[in-house]
């Protein structure tokens, strides 16, 4: 799907998988999960296979975010919380960083950011609350200026409509 946004080059933003539960979508060199609703197990080994092989095409590496929903974004179970141990310990040698946007506020949303920070065992943490903040931190990771906040935003927007 092709989308142009204010004062950027279009956003190309392919979805590669979309159920009930998630989407999976690329831009540029970010793979995105997208969560409509509580996390699974099953989706995050989903979306890890896929990171797999799509990030295989991109010898500079590529970086992997997951987007929580704005609303009842609660902590994930522990099915869902092993699956996420399991993909962050073993990485794809393409995988040059992972993050987690996390948009929603108050004190349910701190715990998860709190939640997520604990799950990041071999890496720093990169947990964040703005679209402009995940930008800037691939951006500057993947030494790619194009990954701007509105076309990052952009690419959000695209993949939670799915």
């Amino acid at each position: 799907m092709m989308v142009a946004t204010p004062r950027t080059v279009p956003v190309t933003t392919e979805v590669l998988e979309c159920t009930d539960a998630y989407v999976v979508a690329v831009w540029r060199r970010i793979m995105l999960l997208v969560w409509r609703g509580k996390a699974t197990a099953a989706g995050i080994e989903r979306s890890r296979e896929l990171f797999g092989r799509w990030a295989a095409g991109h010898p500079g590496g590529a970086v992997f975010v997951v987007v929580l929903p704005r609303q009842d974004t609660g902590p994930p179970d522990e099915a869902s919380r092993a699956a996420m141990q399991r993909a962050a310990s073993s990485a794809s040698r393409h995988l040059r960083g992972t993050a987690t946007l996390v948009e929603s506020e108050g004190f349910i949303a701190a715990s998860v950011r709190s939640i997520m920070t604990r799950l990041y065992t071999k890496r720093a943490p990169n947990v964040f609350r703005t679209a402009a903040e995940v930008a800037a931190w691939a951006a500057a990771l993947l030494g790619e200026p194009e990954l701007t906040p509105a076309g990052v935003a952009e690419a959000i927007r695209v993949a939670r409509e799915g």
